[in-house]
């Protein structure tokens, strides 16, 4: 069974900001034999229907219904339908795009039906107590990185997988970060404003190379960060809080635990805040860790606005502590017309869109029909979130 997606509301999901960030991935249990440890009664191999719920409307085209019943005979499709006026009672309100996505499902009995039969689901999103909608649920993928939504939802971890889409968004992000570097260091900002002004006044930028880059949250954005760093002869540094002394050092001249970071941040002209959000993270940029970084420094936060204590920031930006931020995530999404950021001329304000979604729904699509034949051949699944390790209660 199909039930088409609204079609205005998938053009807009096709337009949406996935929202891409890091989380704990867990390495190689069987997925299939760890799903029955959960508790789970298999249906793989039963010959009894594995129901695919699709909580995205711009997967509900043919194509992609047709390419996931390709997988196995015994996959049955269902997109979740559109009801625009409804309320989907998400539970996290700082939503990646910041604010509530055009296609937020309602309450309705016509998709509470379909939860119910749901074995698998892929969403941005979930509703309050999804346990008591969806109680045959065995696993999530996320469309993006980040999963404190799915946390919020209370996802009973002793019986549903989680799985995200770390690394999907990683290359396209680690272009802006590099980007926005370039900009800041390069004046591009002070000549399109002498530009404006029809003033041919010189403005020179410092040289990349020789430059240090801390990057914290040495994950998949942070390592493409890195990759394109270093062939321009800037010196990396990561952090991570997993990190140990011996450990090996990837991707990076030089790697921090977490007890270390603002050893880092004093060798740092530009820090990358690149972490997951989880509850052990928030503030983990504050007051301390602002004043252990240079004057001359800049601040790039394109993880979630909750790990930088934004009223810490604001006093470094405004007495020196640091020279510049770009921030592409806050605490309050969308960012209020009151707050400082705004106009505070040394800070590059973006809309939580450092992410390219010119080929994300696709990729996450592929990464979901891979996972998804892995889920019925009882292999292990790419990209498993540990969210005991991530710290969720």
């Amino acid at each position: 069974m199909v039930v088409p997606a609204h079609s205005a509301a998938a053009e807009a999901a096709g337009r949406a900001c996935p929202g891409c960030r890091g989380s704990a991935i867990l390495g190689s249990p069987n997925a299939f034999g760890q799903r029955n440890n959960l508790g789970g009664t298999s249906v793989v191999g039963s010959g009894e229907p594995v129901v695919v719920c699709l909580g995205v409307p711009a997967l509900g085209a043919g194509l992609h219904v047709e390419r996931l019943r390709a997988v196995d005979p015994r996959i049955d499709v269902v997109v979740l339908p559109v009801d625009e006026g409804g309320e989907w009672a998400t539970v996290n309100p700082a939503l990646p795009c910041g604010e509530p996505p055009p296609w937020a499902l309602g309450c309705a009995e016509q998709w509470r039906d379909l939860l119910a039969r749901a074995e698998v689901m892929i969403a941005l999103h979930a509703p309050e107590n999804l346990p008591s909608y969806a109680p045959k649920l065995r696993w999530i993928q996320s469309l993006a990185a980040g999963v404190e939504q799915f946390a919020r939802a209370g996802v009973p971890r002793d019986r549903v997988m989680l799985t995200n889409a770390s690394g999907v968004s990683a290359p396209s992000m680690a272009e802006w970060v590099l980007g926005r570097l370039l900009q800041v260091w390069k004046r591009f900002r002070e000549a399109d404003a002498h530009q404006e002004q029809h003033e041919f006044v010189r403005t020179y930028g410092r040289t990349l190379a020789g430059s240090t880059v801390g990057i914290v949250g040495l994950g998949s954005i942070g390592r493409e960060v890195s990759l394109r760093l270093r062939p321009l002869g800037v010196r990396v540094l990561g952090q991570r809080r997993s990190h140990r002394p011996g450990d090996p050092v990837e991707h990076a001249d030089a790697m921090f635990g977490l007890d270390q970071l603002h050893e880092m941040l004093a060798q740092c002209d530009a820090v990358v805040v690149s972490a997951p959000a989880t509850p052990a993270t928030r503030h983990l940029i504050d007051a301390k860790a602002l004043a252990a970084m240079r004057p001359d420094a800049v601040l790039v936060n394109v993880a979630r606005g909750s790990l930088v204590d934004e009223e810490a920031l604001v006093v470094a930006l405004r007495t020196g502590g640091i020279a510049a931020a770009v921030l592409d995530v806050f605490d309050e999404e969308p960012l209020p017309a009151e707050s400082p950021f705004w106009d505070l001329p040394n800070v590059y304000v973006s809309a939580h869109s450092s992410v390219s979604v010119d080929r994300y729904m696709e990729d996450v699509f592929d990464l979901f029909e891979d996972n998804l034949r892995r889920y019925v051949a009882g292999e292990p699944l790419r990209n498993r979130v540990d969210m005991d390790a991530l710290g969720f209660s």
